[in-house]
């Protein structure tokens, strides 16, 4: 069975603001959803600072690794985290092999081996259906089809070392590879039978249907030019053929006529060759140029961007999360369970931005008891909006607060001004 989404697909302000609107008993009201808008400011904040110190060690990781390739296992276990976080999906191998066998969007065929990697992570988001129309037939009439869409799409991946390519006598370089070299990058709207595109090694090959549609004009082609302009230089060369191993007794005479005619058919032969052969590679290059059109639009980012663009998308997961479990406690001022807190929050997301989503509770929970915003374990309960809104100003004050050696440290930068 496939796993359901994690993912909340709104951010904090738009979220802040509909929970906000929520209703509010009747002595609160207007001043209870201010309140609770500063509330999440103040948690965003919090969230921001803890995720700022993660995107420099993260970032430090990635420059290590170019010196220290060992790096690049620190920098998978941190991703990881990110990732989860972040609420993406790791692609399983059954997944990954049904793309890999499944007819692609694109007319395509691709080929990867997934042999060629040491480590290889690819991780999805925000899964979608869409009905899409096919072109068939040059365009002369459409196909539609009900596709699975993926939103968002990383994709980690450490080639093997040069050994192991030596070893097995492949040339690295005739598979797009460097060995040992790791690379990350993110996708969009890729479709799920097309995710080995994304893959570095990917190659194009020919279809049956490419076989056909240079195969069937280039023999229809020989026959004509059998018929038309070969056949005197294949009496010719039939007479040769025959004088040199002894059936004729006759020689036959090799005059400037001849030697013409034998010319001119060998060049025939040579440029029809030449010209199959060249219609053959020319749809090869137009392949490659649509693949390389379908992975430009579909980049959003690479190696350390990729990075920055997870550690935003985390950042905002984890707020979204906490927003949505404590609005909800502070529903229930009598408290509730954790499994109806995890269907009062599905409920809500499905009805109101029609998304089957599962709701995080336990992490959610768990985010809430780090910032000592609930308590009790059967039934909880979380503080009040007010107490709650001063619990996280004092947190917040409290991160820029100088230790004893920072104030030694400042005050004689001060002198020394």
């Amino acid at each position: 069975m496939e796993e359901r989404e994690r993912f909340v697909p709104r951010r904090v302000g738009q979220l802040m603001r509909d929970l906000a609107e929520m209703p509010w008993d009747d002595q609160g009201g207007t001043d209870d959803a201010e309140a609770f808008r500063a509330f999440a400011r103040l948690a965003a904040a919090l969230y921001h600072f803890e995720f700022h110190e993660r995107e420099q060690s993260l970032v430090e990781a990635w420059d290590l690794m170019a010196r220290d390739p060992g790096a690049a296992t620190e920098l998978r276990s941190a991703l990881d985290e990110l990732l989860d976080d972040a609420n993406y999906i790791t692609v399983s191998a059954d997944e990954l092999d049904d793309a890999l066998h499944r007819e692609s969007m694109i007319p395509l065929r691709l080929e990867v081996d997934l042999d060629d990697y040491e480590e290889l992570l690819i991780c999805r988001r925000d899964t979608s259906q869409e009905t899409i129309e096919i072109p068939r037939w040059k365009g002369l009439r459409t196909e539609e089809r009900t596709v699975t869409i993926e939103g968002r799409v990383v994709v980690f991946a450490k080639v093997r070392p040069a050994e192991w390519f030596e070893e097995r006598g492949i040339d690295p370089a005739k598979r797009n590879l460097v060995p040992g070299h790791v690379s990350l990058k993110q996708f969009q709207r890729v479709p799920r039978a097309d995710i080995e595109m994304l893959l570095p090694s990917t190659q194009v090959r020919y279809r049956p249907i490419d076989t056909l549609m240079v195969g069937v004009p280039a023999v229809a082609s020989g026959i004509v030019v059998l018929a038309t302009k070969l056949l005197p230089t294949i009496g010719l060369m039939l007479v040769l053929a025959g004088a040199w191993i002894g059936v004729r007794d006759e020689q036959p005479e090799l005059d400037q006529a001849a030697l013409v005619v034998l010319f001119g058919g060998l060049m025939t032969v040579g440029g029809f060759m030449v010209r199959q052969w060249s219609k053959l590679k020319n749809r090869r290059v137009n392949y490659l140029k649509t693949l390389s059109e379908a992975l430009y639009f579909r980049t959003l980012a690479d190696g350390p961007g990729v990075l920055h663009i997870l550690l935003s998308s985390a950042e905002q997961q984890e707020v979204v999360e906490v927003l949505l479990a404590y609005r909800f406690l502070l529903a229930e001022p009598e408290g509730m369970t954790e499994d109806e807190l995890d269907a009062r929050v599905e409920q809500w997301l499905s009805d109101r931005y029609d998304a089957d989503i599962d709701f995080e509770v336990d992490d959610a929970l768990d985010k809430l008891r780090d910032l000592d915003l609930v308590e009790g374990d059967d039934r909880l309960r979380c503080r009040p909006l007010r107490d709650a809104l001063a619990h996280l100003d004092r947190r917040w004050d409290d991160l820029f607060q100088l230790q004893p050696e920072d104030r030694f440290v400042a005050t004689r930068a001060s002198g020394s001004d």
